[in-house]
């Protein structure tokens, strides 16, 4: 049996490769592509309002990648003496490639358990600049919020989904056996469900679907997906765990 994969180009390359390689059969169809955001020009204002424990969240590798390649074109530094914070491990490895302040993030790479982050639990009064795409993360915002943070949103980068014939593909998949499907946001689940019609969608509602949390979970059962597991994490590392210990023989349990 099969996993269908359907991160962005390079996480999802990399899922597979190493899916592959420890006898998972698995492949790759991507959703969106990466591209630079329409609020980058706004990073010098916006790091320069904040104060020594203020908050600078990336919400993903790509929101690090794309704001630290617009800083170097300005040939600007990240801002010190805030607190940083990663949606998950790999975004935290990422924004230590240029930053000296410690990085916080979640062991799952979820908003969930980002909000949990004790350095966030005496947040009241102090400012947030999210990094992030073309919208998402609304329960970070939210929350904070709530607790009266001054919180903005700076697109860093841009997600354009990547149209494909569903008919063609439903196939193509069901020739190669695809028996399970990793979605790993709420957004492209969205638009994967909507590409398909009647029968080709009643098949894909059949799959086990892995998704990084239980809000997704619930959002797929909304949609009419009938067989959803939560990983707990959206991460690469975190989808290979959890496939390692509940496949076998080529069936999820």
């Amino acid at each position: 049996m099969t996993i269908l994969v359907t991160r962005p180009e390079q996480e999802s390359q990399a899922l597979c490769d190493a899916l592959n390689q420890s006898g998972h059969p698995a492949i790759s169809h991507p959703l969106i592509t990466i591209h630079p955001g329409n609020e980058l020009s706004q990073l010098p204002r916006l790091f320069y309002s904040l104060n020594d424990g203020d908050f600078i969240i990336a919400v993903s590798q790509h929101a690090v990648e794309h704001t630290q390649n617009y800083l170097k074109q300005l040939q600007l530094e990240w801002k010190q003496g805030v607190n940083y914070i990663a949606v998950g491990q790999k975004s935290a490895q990422h924004l230590k490639k240029y930053i000296s302040d410690p990085v916080h993030y979640p062991t799952h790479s979820d908003s969930e358990h980002l909000l949990a982050l004790p350095v966030l639990q005496n947040a009241t009064g102090k400012k947030a600049i999210i990094l992030r795409g073309n919208g998402g993360r609304d329960l970070i915002y939210q929350v904070l919020n709530d607790l009266n943070v001054d919180v903005t949103y700076c697109e860093a980068y841009q997600r354009q989904a990547i149209a494909f014939d569903a008919s063609i593909k439903t196939r193509e998949w069901q020739e190669k056996n695809v028996n399970t499907l990793i979605v790993t946001s709420g957004e492209q689940l969205s638009f994967f469900t909507s590409q398909f019609t009647s029968t080709d969608l009643n098949w894909v509602l059949k799959l086990r679907l892995l998704v990084p949390s239980e809000r997704i979970n619930q959002f797929a059962k909304e949609l009419g997906y009938q067989h959803i597991e939560t990983v707990g994490g959206a991460s690469n590392s975190d989808l290979l765990h959890y496939i390692s210990e509940h496949h076998y023989d080529g069936i999820f349990k």
